[in-house]
């Protein structure tokens, strides 16, 4: 009889349940899709990087000689020709190229001890599939650290076979045995990884993650060396000891641990991170729904006191009242929990599917796992288990003549007293209406949480609206240019063709920098500041990019100290041009050309903007701007998807939330709204009474949500910038004010719909019967 009562009270509040179900469920498929889609790749990842001999720290250094190298005598005829970079080195003389990495092997293994360098060679080239502009980094095959892994096929044998990436090859239809057209035809023997590159990362734009249209290669050495591209070289190193990165060379740009190297130690991070974020977000959505379970079981055993007491006056004991509240309501927690985790099962291969869409990783069938199942449902059980029974045997405990008797009038909480001061001068309608809704501290509570969350998840995802186009082809979109060439001799310029200047070996404050000189009559490529205003270079003053403004602190108006070779040059910043693609100085091309050729010339350049086509004779790399911006597709519609991901599951959290504590409200005052209507207040005055001081305190805690949210992505902006040199231009526009205020004020409406239809039924014949009894 009890377990048939306890049923049809619970019956009765099918909308309420299905609303907690909602949230339950999302705690434990959030938890089993994470864990699972991030198992998919860490388990097959982990003996990859192992069996490869993944880097333990890379040393990033000049590719250039320096002023302390071109001193021997072996270099002078080098350095007096005019050239200067490592890869002009090896194609001039490769025993003296050779001899000078060895002299740099040598001078880190003094600086850090205990350790094993390799020279890691790489060459980046562009070529034209299927009408597509794409991007090729082949990595020559190394010996013993960053070996190469087959996924299928083998490797390369003779100088016209190639093995590229597995994703690169689905994405282009391609298989082993076909042949691609990489400037000369070559035969696809099969699909290749590399442990230093699990992001296909190939400059300094952390954002061109298009696998479709870049790819890693391996050719032969005989190959790789014939091949046309730029190269560039750093040292690959492992060690049994403590990385040491405060090496003080002077062709040491910096070392780097693995760990905070965005093209291989990203995925260390996203693996770590993913699964605290999972097991996180998990346990905060399950006690939202444990909290919201307490006050519904609170709230019905607070509406059946008085049978509660009959029973317990006529001999049922404590336990026998309690089992059957308890059991139902954990076989209803547990159903939902079992159903959360296999749709997160369910879900986990196409997450696992999505990382394998950016990271270059190996990855195996997802298998379910005992400890997945027991974590991802018994331990949100078990808490369930513990508040819900703690609830229920606190009522339960109270004697039978103090069930029977009307519960006195709790006396103010905390909030209520703080509420009541600040309204202190205001209509007693008012006060009345304000103080209703914070009558339960653990209901506010949890009503703001769920705000402050779908507040945080909003913000951020309209903050990151736009900032992948700022971070990748912002400026591209505003560019009149059609290709970008670089050449390596000084062709004759040609109608529509403007030159520019780049070196990319000076420094500002020990960070890497690249020069770039622009003519102030150019208008293919045109500067502009973050508010559209032209920025023009001048021969005493520079601009600087907004991604190093921002890692440095950077203004209009402040002294920048670019150090160029020994010496150190000082220079006004002019302003900030509004780009994010790289950490990049712009000066007027002549003077950048009278600092590089010591005062012998004006007009230096090593690359065009044109707008037609160059002659590849000339320019041997040419760069499409439109094949750049359709590289970055791929990344906005990812983020865009994750942007709308964050939207709708915060929209789904809040949504119940409000739903769920709107409902108890109304069904816990019928009484109430009952007396307001036999005192003459109308259905409107009514619901505003009952429901809408919750809307005020809604729009509340969104605006005092923000600044927190704000705060919180700081802090990651912050995070990403010192550890992997990423800067994120994530932009706050009072627009988002609007835009979340308008979110919440839907949410608020559409979840409280059906508790106003609530309130319209309640008779006011319900305060007589209350009164009778």
């Amino acid at each position: 009889m009890l377990y048939k009562n306890v049923w049809k009270t619970l019956a009765g509040k099918w909308m309420e349940l299905l609303a907690i179900a909602v949230i339950i469920v999302m705690s434990s498929l959030t938890y089993t899709m994470m864990f699972y889609g991030i198992s998919g790749i860490e388990v097959p990842t982990e003996e990859y990087l192992a069996s490869s001999n993944q880097e333990d720290f890379a040393v990033e250094m000049l590719n250039r000689v320096t002023e302390e190298e071109a001193a021997t005598p072996a270099l002078a005829d080098f350095i007096a020709a005019g050239r200067y970079t490592l890869a002009d080195l090896k194609r001039d003389d490769e025993a003296a190229f050779e001899a000078l990495i060895d002299s740099r092997i040598d001078a880190v293994a003094r600086e850090m001890g205990d350790v094993t360098l390799e020279l890691r060679s790489s060459k980046l080239f562009n070529y034209t599939f299927d009408d597509k502009e794409h991007r090729g980094l082949v990595l020559k095959d190394a010996d013993t650290i960053n070996l190469s892994y087959l996924e299928a096929g083998r490797p390369p044998s003779a100088d016209d076979e190639v093995a590229i990436n597995t994703k690169s090859a689905e994405k282009n239809g391609i298989d082993i045995g076909d042949t691609i057209d990489l400037g000369e035809p070559f035969t696809v023997t099969g699909f290749v990884l590399f442990p230093d590159y699990t992001l296909p990362l190939f400059d300094d734009n952390f954002f061109n993650l298009d696998p479709g249209t870049q790819t890693l290669l391996l050719m032969t050495d005989s190959a790789y060396e014939t091949l046309s591209g730029t190269e560039s070289f750093r040292l690959a190193g492992v060690t049994d000891e403590t990385v040491q990165t405060d090496v003080d060379l002077p062709f040491v740009i910096s070392v780097m641990e693995t760990e905070n190297i965005m093209r291989s130690g990203a995925i260390y991070s996203e693996i770590s991170s993913g699964k605290a974020m999972a097991l996180g977000l998990s346990l905060f959505i399950v006690s939202i729904a444990v909290i919201i379970v307490a006050i519904l079981i609170s709230n019905m055993l607070e509406a059946e006191r008085g049978q509660i007491g009959l029973l317990k006056a006529i001999g049922y004991s404590r336990r026998q009242i309690a089992i059957p509240y308890l059991v139902l309501i954990l076989l209803f927690a547990t159903v939902m929990l079992v159903v959360g985790y296999f749709l997160g099962l369910y879900f986990a291969d196409p997450l696992k599917d999505l990382y394998l869409d950016f990271y270059l990783l190996p990855s195996i069938t997802i298998a379910q796992s005992p400890l997945v199942f027991l974590t991802a449902v018994f331990a949100p059980l078990l808490f369930f288990t513990l508040v819900a029974g703690a609830v229920i045997y606190k009522l339960m405990g109270e004697s039978a003549l103090a069930l029977l008797s009307p519960r006195d009038n709790v006396s103010l909480n905390r909030l209520s007293r703080i509420v009541s001061r600040l309204l202190r001068n205001a209509r007693g309608k008012t006060k009345f209406k304000y103080l209703y809704a914070v009558k339960s501290t653990g209901s506010f509570i949890i009503f703001f949480f769920g705000i402050l969350f779908s507040t945080l998840l909003i913000v951020f995802a309209l903050m990151m609206n736009g900032a992948v186009d700022r971070m990748t082809v912002g400026e591209l979109n505003e560019a009149d240019y059609a290709y970008e060439a670089y050449t390596t001799t000084q062709p004759t310029l040609r109608d529509g063709q403007e030159p520019f200047l780049t070196y990319p070996f000076a420094f500002v404050e020990d960070k890497l920098v690249t020069l770039k000189g622009l003519d102030d009559t150019a208008t293919l490529y045109r500067l502009t500041d973050r508010d559209g205003n032209d920025l023009t270079p001048a021969s005493d003053e520079v601009i600087v990019s907004a991604s190093l403004a921002l890692k440095l602190g950077l203004e209009a108006g402040d002294t920048l100290e670019v150090a160029l070779d020994n010496e150190t040059l000082s220079y006004p910043v002019r302003g900030i041009a509004d780009e994010y693609a790289g950490d990049i100085v712009y000066l007027a091309r002549t003077a950048l050309s009278e600092q590089l050729s010591d005062g012998t010339s004006r007009d230096l350049f090593n690359g065009i903007y044109a707008t037609e086509r160059p002659d590849e004779t000339d320019y041997p790399t040419i760069l499409s701007r439109d094949s750049l911006i359709d590289q970055s597709k791929s990344i906005n519609e990812y983020m865009n998807f994750m942007m709308n991901v964050m939207i709708g599951a915060s929209a789904l959290i809040a949504f119940s939330i409000l739903f769920v504590l709107t409902a108890l409200t109304v069904e816990k005052n019928y009484y109430v709204i009952s007396l307001l209507k036999v005192m003459g207040y109308d259905r409107r005055e009514v619901r505003s009474m009952i429901l809408d001081s919750y809307f005020v305190y809604a729009l509340v805690s969104a605006l005092l949500s923000i600044p927190i949210a704000l705060l919180v992505l700081r802090l990651i902006i912050v995070l990403f910038a010192q550890d992997y040199g990423l800067v994120l231009p994530l932009e706050f526009e009072w627009m988002y004010l609007v835009y979340t205020l308008g979110a919440v004020t839907l949410l608020f409406f559409a979840s409280t719909f059906i508790s106003r239809r609530k309130i319209d039924n309640i008779p006011l014949q319900e305060v007589l019967k209350t009164y009778q009894e």
